[in-house]
């Protein structure tokens, strides 16, 4: 194995930087002092941080979402922008009911 220029045939420190690679951690850090052993944890504060975060942006998403289909409603349903000089739009209350016929105001 060969590393920076450096060759290694040794089995223990090649199985140690393989070890290593393999987990993603080539550099040796200091575990003892903060008594670390690999092992993503984290407290119940994160994890309701986590969950509420994630949950306000799921919430978010759904407003912009729901306002985006009330905005471009038309858009969605196919209707051509330039439809408005063949057909009027909302001339009855009642679709397709021509004794709902709205009073111009």
């Amino acid at each position: 194995m060969e590393l920076n220029g450096v060759s290694y045939s040794d089995p223990a420190t090649v199985k140690k930087y393989a070890r290593h690679a393999q987990l993603g951690e080539i550099f040796e850090l200091d575990r003892a002092t903060l008594k670390s052993d690999g092992v993503f944890r984290s407290s119940p504060r994160g994890w309701f941080t986590f969950g509420h975060a994630s949950f306000a942006l799921l919430f978010f998403f759904g407003h912009i979402w729901h306002g985006a289909r009330t905005l471009f409603r038309d858009v969605f349903a196919g209707i051509d922008p330039d439809l408005d000089a063949q057909v009027e739009f909302g001339a009855f209350q009642k679709l397709g009911d021509p004794t709902t016929r709205r009073q111009v105001v």
